[in-house]
């Protein structure tokens, strides 16, 4: 099970919380902070794939270590990694995100972590796998299941991309918005501006006689 540690508050959007792989998140990463999740794993091979889906320049400092302290990974400003590692017994694996170089802005981040090899329908719904020969529909179920469970990681990273495309295009349309209200509202005061200087010329301007009569 996926535990989530973290000095500070984090906002969790997905988060399985199940025995079954592949055991994905996503998470908002706040600027100026580290936030490390923790998987405990039984001997076999595995695999960490993580994105930065949004954010800043997409970079994020990434640490993956067996504990207490032997570690297997680390990379600095990186927008996506995959990382195979080999569990030789039942430990616990923490897998850190650091955004600490960053002052203003936020990390949307997705990972993702699966045996190297995806696992069986047996094996999915928790149970030992199968120690005779498949049958000829057994053989099939398992070859649609691994199918399956590939395309939804395909899929999983694709809607990744979209999402980080489209949160760019609103930040970009957003910006476009108020700019335009800007330059219309500077255009309107200027247009105000110029009518009443023109105006001001064309007033017709009555000469000023005196009221007291000259002396003779």
């Amino acid at each position: 099970m996926i535990r989530h540690i973290s000095a500070h508050v984090v906002i969790l959007c997905q988060l399985l919380l199940t025995e079954a792989y592949p055991r994905r998140a996503t998470f908002e990463l706040p600027d100026g902070e580290e936030v490390c999740f923790y998987a405990d794993v039984r001997p076999q091979k595995y695999v960490f794939m993580y994105q930065v889906i949004y954010g800043g320049q997409l970079d994020v400092d990434f640490v993956l270590k067996e504990e207490p302290n032997h570690v297997i990974s680390s990379v600095e400003r990186t927008s996506h990694d995959e990382v195979s590692f080999t569990a030789e017994r039942n430990t616990t694996y923490s897998f850190c995100f650091n955004n600490q170089f960053s002052v203003a802005a936020h990390k949307l981040i997705y990972f993702e972590l699966h045996p190297e090899s995806f696992e069986s329908l047996a094996e999915e719904a928790g149970e030992a796998p199968h120690s005779t020969v498949l049958g000829s529909v057994e053989t099939s179920a398992e070859l649609v299941h691994l199918y399956l469970s590939r395309a939804e990681s395909m899929q999983i990273e694709f809607k990744n991309r979209e999402l980080g495309d489209r949160l760019v295009a609103e930040d970009l349309n957003t910006a476009v918005l108020w700019w335009s209200c800007a330059v219309t509202a500077a255009i309107v005061l200027t247009t105000l501006a110029q009518v009443t200087v023109l105006k001001n010329f064309f007033n017709d301007k009555k000469p000023a006689f005196s009221h007291h009569m000259p002396r003779l």
